[in-house]
C-alpha cells in the first residue's frame, strides 16, 4: 500500500506557516471601525477521528472480512464567507415593526482535507485487510453567531444580578456559533490484504453540523474553537486479486468527529446595500 503520511505532514506544516502568516498580516493591518457587512477568510486546523465498518468478501476462496476500526488524523481547512447582521438581511422597511437581533449570520464556502485514516479489518484468511482512506470535503455552510452577552442577559434578569459591567466586558468579545452545511466528499481508498486489494476514488454528497465559541481579538480578527460532525455516505469498491467477478468491499456507518481551531480574518468590509 502506498504511504502518504510524510507528504501529509509536509502539507500540514506548510499550511500552518501560511495560516500563521495570514494571521500576523491581519493583526498588523487591523484597525478600528467596522461596517455592517464583511467578507472574511478563515484558515483552520483540526483533529479528525473517524469510525467506519468494513464489510467484504472474495466469493471463490472464500475470504470474508467484517469489522470496525477507528483512527485519528490532522485536518486542514480554509473557508471564504460573507458575514451579515441578522437585521440587515433585507431592507428594514420590509420587516415592518419586527425587530431582529444584530446577531451575525454567515454563509461560507469551505474546503477541508489532509484527512488520512488507516483501518484494519480481521479476515478469515491469513492476512488482515488494511485500508488507507483519504477524505476531502467541500461544503456550503451557514452559521449564526450568538453573542454571549445575549445569552447572559436572561440569567441577569432571572437572578437579579444587576448590570455587572465587568462581566459584560469579559463577555462582549465572545459568541457561540451554531450551524451546518451540505456539499461533496471525495474519498480515495487504497486497501490490501496481500491477496486482495481495492484502489479507487468516489465523489458523493456529504454534510456537517457544528457548534463552538468565537472570540474577537480585534475588529477584524477572531479566533474560533469548536466541534464538527461530518456525515459521509457508504461506499462500495471492487476487490482485485480474487477469482470472482462480484467481489466487493463496503465502507459504511461512517462517524467523523472533529475538533477545529480557526482564525477568522475580515478582509473587506462595506456598508449595507439596503441603506
Amino acid at each position: 500500500m502506498r504511504r502518504r503520511g510524510q507528504v501529509g505532514s509536509e502539507s500540514v506544516g506548510r499550511g500552518g506557516f501560511v495560516a500563521a502568516g495570514i494571521v500576523l498580516l491581519a493583526l498588523l493591518v487591523a484597525g478600528p471601525g467596522r461596517a455592517d457587512w464583511s467578507v472574511y477568510i478563515a484558515p483552520g486546523l483540526g483533529i479528525s477521528r473517524a469510525i467506519v465498518d468494513s464489510d467484504g468478501a472474495e466469493q471463490t476462496t472464500p475470504i470474508r472480512f467484517r469489522g470496525d476500526d477507528n483512527d485519528s488524523s490532522p485536518a486542514l481547512a480554509l473557508a471564504v464567507g460573507l458575514e451579515v447582521p441578522m437585521d440587515e438581511l433585507v431592507p428594514r422597511e420590509w420587516l415592518l415593526d419586527v425587530r431582529l437581533p444584530r446577531w451575525p449570520l454567515r454563509v461560507e464556502l469551505e474546503a477541508s482535507g489532509l484527512r488520512e485514516y488507516e483501518f484494519r479489518t480481521d479476515t478469515t484468511g491469513q492476512d488482515d485487510f488494511f485500508s488507507e482512506i483519504n477524505v476531502t470535503t467541500t461544503f456550503v455552510n451557514f452559521w449564526v453567531d450568538i453573542p454571549l452577552v445575549s445569552v447572559y442577559r436572561p440569567v441577569q434578569y432571572v437572578f437579579g444580578l444587576g448590570r455587572q459591567p465587568r462581566v459584560r466586558r469579559w463577555l462582549e468579545p465572545a459568541s457561540l456559533y451554531l450551524g451546518g452545511g451540505v456539499g461533496f466528499s471525495a474519498v480515495e481508498v487504497d486497501s490490501t490484504s496481500n491477496v486482495l486489494s481495492a484502489k479507487d476514488d468516489l465523489i458523493d454528497f456529504a454534510g456537517n453540523i457544528g457548534a463552538g465559541v468565537n472570540y474577537d481579538l480585534t475588529d477584524r480578527v477572531a479566533l474560533s474553537l469548536g466541534y464538527r460532525f461530518v456525515g459521509l455516505p457508504d461506499q462500495t469498491f471492487d476487490l482485485e486479486g480474487g477469482a470472482g467477478n462480484n467481489d466487493e468491499v463496503d465502507y459504511q456507518n461512517w462517524e467523523v468527529h472533529e475538533f477545529r481551531f480557526a482564525v477568522k480574518i475580515r478582509v473587506w468590509e462595506f456598508r449595507s446595500p439596503w441603506r
